[in-house]
């Protein structure tokens, strides 16, 4: 960094420009910017600092390897490491948290000193940061991950406290993250109805998942369905929910019926892309006999499909849609995300999702018993649900949205609409 003299209101222009290990100039674009604050130590000209290291973390990552930095400290890993090893490193999202742990990587020493005195200089970090024990398992963890992570960059030759930073999650943790829900975001609900809709020619276990994907069931339940639960009501088809597969590690699966004052018993809207899915799930099932008491989704041994297998598949799908899936949230990311696009796009009141979760409903003055043997309220919830699947199943970029204006006006009155954004009003 270069103080460039100050400004005329009294600010300081810095000039930051990344060098070669030598000291050499480093030529090159974005390696250099002239940053105006208040002082040298500002947080802008920091910031500035950093951007150009992560910008260029390529090159600093092959300059560490080479051993040309020997006096780079672990700080500068947090800068130049992959985002997905620095979201395992961070664990939490928090600023709070996140500070917690730069505090303690601060106070360790430049990379081959960390090597050497790994097991001392990690304990003594931990007990200057952490004010208590919770938060010194929080840095335990943390600089365990950031040490594993350095030792497949090869940044570190070996892992000399994997076992001595070892930690036991506390119950209230274990809960906190088994309770910490993941939505997925609607470009991940695109990416994985096409990878559904693709796999599903070849493997009907893609069927299953986007079954699944456009019905929001539970992974028992979706085992649980026979042929039989296929219904259509005049021109409206729908599955009947009423029983569900249960099964426990190591367990044989039991298929258990719902009773009928549970709530649980409920009948779902098929969409066309739910139809899609249905319709390779019952054409193999068909062309080998089956009757209508048969399951609906099977394995290679013309069994019913394992709520565990489900799972497992769901999870090596899921991976390739969101990578870091299993270590964000143990929760059916699946159902959660059905739940709150229903909330989102298709515009039904909490009542009514959690009607058609097939959960309790909570205490509420709006209408959340729906009548479903109305072939109008079937109707509805067809088409809220459908509204949802086009934008899914739809290949380009641009949404359509239609929208009534209902306007009362005086006689004699004139009324001027304005539209921004490139809204075009085709009809009024």
């Amino acid at each position: 960094m270069t103080e460039m003299g100050m400004t005329t209101k009294g600010q300081a222009r810095c000039y930051i420009s990344m060098r070669q290990p030598d000291g050499s100039i480093l030529h090159g674009e974005g390696v250099s910017k002239l940053v105006t604050a208040k002082s040298m130590k500002a947080e802008a000209v920091i910031k500035a600092a950093e951007n150009i290291i992560w910008k260029n973390r390529g090159q600093v990552l092959e300059w560490l390897r080479a051993g040309r930095l020997q006096k780079a400290t672990p700080t500068l890993l947090l800068l130049v490491l992959p985002e997905e090893s620095i979201e395992r490193v961070y664990g939490k999202s928090d600023e709070a948290h996140r500070e917690l742990v730069r505090q303690a990587v601060k106070m360790l020493p430049p990379l081959p000193e960390l090597q050497e005195k790994m097991e001392a200089v990690t304990f003594r970090a931990v007990k200057a940061v952490a004010a208590n024990q919770e938060k010194g398992d929080i840095l335990k963890r943390a600089l365990n991950r950031l040490y594993d992570e350095a030792v497949e960059q090869r940044l570190l030759k070996e892992n000399m406290v994997k076992k001595l930073l070892v930690t036991v999650r506390s119950e209230v943790e274990k809960a906190d993250r088994n309770m910490r829900q993941r939505i997925l975001t609607f470009e991940e609900m695109r990416l994985l109805t096409d990878l559904c809709i693709e796999g599903m020619k070849t493997d009907i276990r893609y069927a299953a998942v986007l079954l699944h994907l456009t019905t929001g069931v539970k992974t028992g339940e979706l085992c649980g369905l026979n042929i039989g639960d296929l219904m259509r009501y005049k021109d409206v088809i729908y599955i009947e929910i009423g029983a569900k597969s249960v099964q426990n590690r190591g367990k044989v699966a039991e298929w258990k019926p719902y009773e009928r004052e549970s709530g649980k018993l409920r009948r779902i809207p098929c969409t066309p892309l739910a139809q899609a899915a249905l319709s390779v799930l019952l054409k193999s099932r068909l062309e080998a006999g089956a009757k209508v008491d048969a399951p609906l989704i099977v394995d290679e041994n013309r069994r019913r499909w394992d709520v565990l297998k489900l799972r497992a598949f769901e999870k090596e799908l899921l991976q390739k849609v969101v990578p870091e899936y299993a270590k964000i949230s143990r929760t059916d990311v699946i159902r959660t995300s059905f739940e709150y696009y229903c909330r989102a796009v298709c515009g039904m009141p909490d009542g009514q999702v959690q009607k058609i979760l097939g959960c309790k409903a909570g205490q509420t003055y709006e209408e959340w018993y729906a009548d479903y043997n109305s072939r109008v309220a079937l109707i509805t919830l067809c088409a809220q649900l459908t509204r949802f699947h086009n934008l899914l199943a739809e290949k380009g970029d641009r949404w359509k949205v239609a929208m009534h204006l209902h306007l009362r006006v005086k006689r004699g009155a004139s009324v001027q609409i304005q539209t921004e954004h490139g809204i075009k009003i085709e009809k009024i």
